[in-house]
């Protein structure tokens, strides 16, 4: 081969052809384009789960009791309240005469308690009896259902618009900032998901994967014990919160109309329903002013009296150890606190009507 023909054969092949900015362009568009189908198809497959299958990644404190509740297969008898209810019911510690569910959710309110049967209801489970937690400056909250679900409109389900719809006054509001949530589903839940799926991932004080991994299967939630700070820091925290309820009780219309409601409910289904008052400390209950319980109670009295319902009152020789800020209880006053209450009121009250759970 002469120099002219290598020369020829090396210089004659045509050149790799680079892509031109239009290729890559269109490279480029085809990529954002699958990239945002995907994100789209991820979010509305979210949005579907937290609505059927996975209730527990939109209302946590809901959905992992709800699924618990499943697995009990029987009727049983349904506690439902606050975060006071959620550490002071231990349903084993009641005995075998009486089996009964912890469906305590955190900053309830009557209202709220409303929409946990309702939900209870929907899911398929129903209770054998309901007794409802209603501590007495609890029934002072009044006003629209907008301001209560505001702040956790991501945790409401669609079918939770039918049942609040009579309780809202501006429902096209609430259930514009619910539309919204559910179209960003990722960013709405990014708390829950995390402390679900990485919750080492987030700040302690953000995550909220205690909320169910202390639950036990009857829905209680025991704290064991706390420090000489810790109780100081609860203790303080509940000055704050109940710095207005202390000095005064008014009883709020909108509190006494989702009881009445709530035991209309009961009794459409034939489910006995009584009202159980959670108990405080001594130094808790001096914390009021004078009259201020007595009025709150005599109320409450009253509201049941009018519907027939029985009150289980609290007890009056519980003790400061027992609890970790006078008003939520520590594992061994609610292990005594829970068996009094069967033994005394619910027992009792359960094999009158023939109930035996």
């Amino acid at each position: 081969m002469n120099t002219r023909t290598l020369f020829t054969t090396r210089w004659a092949r045509p050149a790799a052809r680079r892509p031109r900015a239009t290729d890559r362009r269109r490279s480029a568009r085809a990529s954002l384009l699958c990239g945002a189908v995907a994100f789209v198809a991820a979010s509305a497959g979210l949005a579907v789960a937290l609505e059927t299958v996975r209730p527990e990644w939109r209302d946590p404190e809901f959905g992992h009791r709800v699924k618990r509740l499943a697995r009990v297969n029987e009727p049983v008898v349904l506690v439902v309240g606050t975060s006071r209810t959620q550490n002071a019911i231990a349903p084993a510690a009641m005995g075998g005469g009486t089996r009964a569910f912890n469906f305590g959710q955190s900053a309830s309110t009557p209202l709220k308690h409303l929409l946990a049967l309702r939900r209870v209801l929907d899911a398929g489970t129903p209770p054998a009896a309901v007794v409802v937690e209603l501590f007495p400056p609890g029934l002072a909250v009044n006003g629209p259902a907008d301001g209560e679900f505001r702040d956790r409109v991501a945790r409401l389900s669609a079918g939770d618009f039918r049942h609040l719809a009579p309780y809202l006054t501006a429902p096209g509001d609430l259930r514009g900032d619910w539309l919204r949530a559910r179209a960003a589903p990722w960013l709405a839940q990014r708390q829950v998901l995390m402390s679900h799926w990485a919750p080492n991932w987030q700040p302690w004080d953000r995550r909220i994967d205690f909320q169910w991994d202390t639950l036990d299967p009857h829905g209680f939630q025991p704290i064991a014990g706390v420090s000489p700070e810790h109780r100081e820091r609860a203790w303080a925290r509940a000055r704050r919160e109940y710095r207005d309820a202390v000095i005064g009780f008014h009883p709020g219309a909108e509190s006494s109309r989702a009881v009445r409601d709530l035991v209309a409910v009961c009794r459409e289904r034939s489910v006995p329903v009584a009202f159980f008052v959670p108990p405080i400390s001594p130094a808790f209950r001096e914390s009021f002013a004078p009259g201020v319980l007595g009025a709150a109670e005599a109320h409450l009295l009253k509201l049941a009296g009018e519907l027939g319902v029985p009150v289980f009152p609290a007890p009056r020789d519980t003790t400061e150890d027992e609890f970790m800020d006078g008003h939520h209880m520590l594992r061994h006053g609610a292990e005594r606190y829970s068996r009094w209450l069967a033994d005394t009121h619910l027992t009792p009250w359960l094999t009158g009507l023939g109930v035996t759970r």
